[in-house]
């Protein structure tokens, strides 16, 4: 062993006890979960698989990376409105597909969701390029997890006995063994459809049993968690002192990490047989053998000799779980030890071995091992110990269609799960087999990712003719590798800590109770991914530089972080740089030109300010509309101010130029609705393309006769005429709305908008509140409405919408950016009168008294609205809860 490398495990080793004595810590320090909730109260944890899913996605790493698209060619007659109805009845069965994950005191949980229609969208396309471009636009299209649904469906018409039909999941619902399981439910379904019934009533099938529900699943496996101590020793002891596998740097794109390229090579006919035989011979699967080539391919390229490779395990060994729709897989470290192994003959056993007995501990699951090892599951470089991956792909599933004749559709997603990862793919009657390769070009270059496909491919060959190939590992190393760099190498240990650095240490300290130095490791702070995620929040919000929980586990300490935040923002700076006119200041002659412009109204105002911050945060060019006597409260860098007023039309008009390709219309007066309306039709008038995302209010919705208000529930008489106002622009929105060119648009209706700024203050002391905060201030009775609901649904409860203004900015820029096309409600929760009033009570310092059953103008809130669509954008931040948002107020 060399000294370099006796150094590095050495390293590995130390960090590896110190991790295990701060988790123990942590451990000892935290409160334990509550058991999982035996009775079904409509919520349930997340499984382990799921949770490392949901973190992927909190921390950056989602997009279609884990979305699952199932897409069959379907020629012959089609019944679109019997598929309809199958695929309803199958969401309807399986819960697992109407699931939403939320998030409630820090942790993740999933919630069952109302049955409903499960709408197909068509598209005409023909087939060739034209319907691979749709098919794959909606393969890649992202999932908001926190609102659901996690299922979309596609019909691509070619021709009319010509279809093609797309299912697209998210991977947090759905596995291999899930696709089988839908493939036969939905065709059974569709059969039953078309003949008139119902797919239980089938003659040659029992009546249908109760699918099982994968919150069961998620259950049993929290409620055993306690029990798994023995194996993640074992875990701890087998991967200590392990690297990642060193992949090479020599032609590697370092800003392109995350996409994915793919190289095949052709195997002969006969070779799956040939490796199949090849593994009976020494008593294993077809999978060990490609494993053991990916293992033989790396030792040969690489000649390190203790790798570690991951491939995927399933839970499906129980009768219960074979039927099951959800997540059953677990990520199985292997690491064989390939010292000595001269042979692939040799080689082969010993990855049998190593992978038998990493099946006995397949019950642990990854995330946990991930947690154990803190430090060492990663590389001084943020490389993940287990970053490369082996498997057999076998033909993907298709589903049968009565009367049709159905083929499987390959839809390409980019993006990459693994640094890199080694297939074998058998092929079908109409293709021989391939070889091929799938890497990260961040990580590896085009040249020695061919070298490695031709090393696998030939080992593979070799095999499939039953030769016991020699292996050659004797001093070999990849071109271009490095040894791994400590974060002082990286970055330069003299280096004077700039504002950035200091800031992170400053979060670092706050968050993980520890006050580090520049180079204080995130993993041995404590730091673990969901404390990844809340860094990376506080830092966006500090610094307003983009920045993910993923940068952070790959940068871990404040020296690396504070270098990549300066490197981004002085790529803004650029940016910005770019925009700016060559001459002249101040004037409107002046105004940046450049396409990407978000024009907001009501800068100045609660929810305006959030919005330019949140815009700000993201990078965007901003013009902010106000009124002269208030513009120099948004002069700043990266905003552009456009003088105006809603009374003054033409200024409205002129501020919706040629450069602005989105407008978020937040400005309202108020007690004026023929002034909001005439603004609103200026804006329109000058709107000529992009998105518009126009600022409503849960008043346009009026007295539904529901006491649940779904986002798509119709407006019912009587509406205030506040209310009314926003209605009719509503309409003026959606009548002006893809005509001329012009881009989406989005109607977002809020409730009262809550958060530390001057005129929010002003509304709680004022506006709908006024009354009550009044008499707290004057320690007068607080009269509040009697019990009772409007409409009589039985629900006693009566009390307020509400949303933070930081949260309602984060959807109005989303639906910038991504219209929903439609109607939706951003509301943060839902607060009682009476704990509302306590609350006041209890921060004014008041001796005042609730009386309910009074006359209360203006407080008849009764109805609960549901905000589903955006979901994910009003998850709490710190400091986003009611009470904090109120006591901030108080404080202005």
């Amino acid at each position: 062993m060399s000294g370099g490398t006796a150094s590095e495990a050495a390293r590995q080793e130390a960090l590896l006890r110190l991790a295990r004595r701060r988790s123990a810590d942590a451990r000892a320090r935290r409160p334990e979960r509550p058991a999982p909730a035996a009775a079904d109260d409509g919520t349930a944890p997340l499984s382990h698989a799921q949770h490392r899913m949901w973190l992927m996605e909190r921390l950056g790493r989602g997009g279609a990376v884990y979305n699952v698209p199932f897409a069959t060619r379907v020629r012959g007659p089609f019944d679109a409105a019997a598929f309809g109805r199958a695929l309803t009845g199958l969401v309807r069965r399986h819960e697992v597909l109407r699931t939403r994950y939320g998030l409630r005191d820090g942790e993740p949980f999933q919630e069952v969701t109302a049955a409903r229609r499960v709408p197909v969208r068509t598209v005409d396309a023909a087939a060739g390029d034209a319907a691979r471009k749709v098919l794959g636009e909606e393969a890649a299209r992202g999932f908001d997890l926190a609102a659901g649904p996690v299922l979309r469906a596609l019909r691509v018409r070619h021709a009319e006995d010509d279809h093609t039909l797309l299912l697209t999941f998210h991977h947090i619902a759905v596995d291999g063994g899930s696709l089988d399981v839908i493939a036969r439910d939905l065709g059974d379904r569709y059969r039953a459809e078309l003949e008139g019934r119902d797919a239980e009533d089938a003659e040659d099938a029992e009546p249908e049993r109760a699918a099982p529900r994968y919150a069961d699943f998620a259950r049993r496996e929290r409620a055993g968690s306690d029990a798994l101590d023995e194996g993640l020793a074992y875990w701890t002891g087998r991967l200590a002192g392990a690297r990642p596998v060193p992949l090479p740097g020599d032609g590697a794109e370092p800003g392109r990490r995350g996409e994915a390229r793919v190289l095949s090579a052709p195997l002969e006919p006969g070779a799956v047989e040939g490796l199949r035989a090849a593994g009976r011979a020494h008593r294993a699967t077809l999978f060990t053998v490609v494993l053991s080539a990916a293992f033989a391919a790396l030792l040969e390229a690489t000649g390190e000799e203790d790798l570690v490779l991951g491939c995927a395990s399933s839970h499906r060994d129980t009768a219960g779980a074979r039927d099951l729709v959800g997540l059953c897989v677990n990520t199985l470290p292997v690491r064989p030890g390939l010292s000595g192994a001269g042979d692939m003959g040799t080689l082969l056993t010993r990855v049998r071995d190593a992978l038998l007995e990493a099946q006995r501990h397949r019950h642990v699951p990854f995330d946990l091992m991930v947690e154990r090892l803190g430090a060492a599951a990663r590389d001084a470089g943020g490389d993940p110990l287990v970053g490369v991956t082996a498997d057999v792909l076998t033909p993907p599933p298709v589903l049968r269609l009565a009367g049709a004749e159905c083929e499987p559709v390959d839809v390409a997603l980019d993006g990459v799960k693994f640094g890199l990862g080694l297939y074998l793919e058998e092929g079908t009657a109409g293709s021989g087999p391939n070889c091929l390769i799938r890497y990260d070009r961040g990580r590896l270059g085009e040249e020695p990712a061919r070298r490695l496909l031709d090393g696998f491919a030939e080992v593979l060959a070799s095999l499939s003719r039953g030769e016991n190939r020699p292996l050659d590992a004797a001093g070999r190393r990849i071109p271009g590798r490095e040894a791994s760099r400590a974060p002082d190498e990286v970055h330069g240990p003299d280096t004077a800590p700039r504002a950035s650095a200091i800031a992170v240490v400053e979060v670092f300290a706050d968050l993980l109770g520890e006050h580090p130095g520049l180079d204080g490791d995130f993993f041995l702070l404590g730091g673990h991914s969901l404390l990844a995620v809340r860094v990376a929040e506080r830092l966006r919000e500090r610094l307003q530089v983009p920045l993910t929980g993923l940068d952070v586990l790959e940068q871990r300490t404040p020296r690396a972080l504070g270098a990549l935040l300066d490197e981004r923002t002085r790529a803004r700076a650029q940016v910005r740089a770019s925009r700016r006119p060559a001459t002249g200041t101040g004037s409107a002659a002046a105004r940046p030109s450049a396409g990407g412009t978000v024009l907001v109204t009501g800068g100045t105002g609660g929810v305006g300010a959030f919005v330019l911050r949140e815009l700000a945060a993201r990078g965007r060019p901003v013009r902010a509309l106000v009124r002269p006597e208030s513009a120099h409260l948004v002069a700043a860098d990266g905003v552009d101010v456009a003088e105006g007023d809603l009374a003054d039309a033409d200024s409205l008009r002129a501020a919706v130029s040629d450069d602005v390709t989105a407008v978020i219309h937040a400005a309202c007066t108020f007690t004026s609705p023929e002034v909001d309306v005439a603004a609103m039709r200026a804006l329109l008038d000058g709107w000529r393309r992009g998105s518009f995302v126009f600022v409503s209010s849960v008043d346009a919705y009026g007295r539904p006769s529901v006491a649940d208000v779904a986002e798509d529930t119709a407006p019912k008489e009587p509406l205030t005429a506040y209310g009314r106002a926003k209605l009719d622009c509503e309409r003026m929105l959606w009548e002006a709305a893809g005509t001329a060119g012009r881009g989406g648009a989005a109607v977002v209706r809020a409730p009262i908008v809550w958060g530390p700024h001057p005129r929010l203050r002003d509304q709680l002391r004022w506006g709908a509140t006024g009354a009550l905060f009044q008499a707290a201030r004057a320690g007068e009775p607080v009269v509040l409405p009697a019990a009772g609901a409007v409409p009589a649904s039985g629900d006693p409860w009566s009390g307020v919408p509400w949303i933070h203004a930081a949260a309602l900015a984060r959807i109005l820029v989303t639906c910038a950016e991504r219209p929903p096309q439609g109607t939706v409600s951003a509301v943060g929760g839902h607060v009682g009168w009476e704990e509302f009033a306590g609350e006041l009570i209890r921060l004014l310092g008041s001796s005042s008294t609730v009386v309910v059953g009074g006359r209360a103008p203006g407080l008849l809130h009764r109805h609960r609205y549901r905000a589903e669509a955006l979901a994910e954008e009003l998850v709490a931040r710190p400091g986003e809860d009611w009470r904090s948002a109120v006591a901030a107020m108080l404080a202005l």
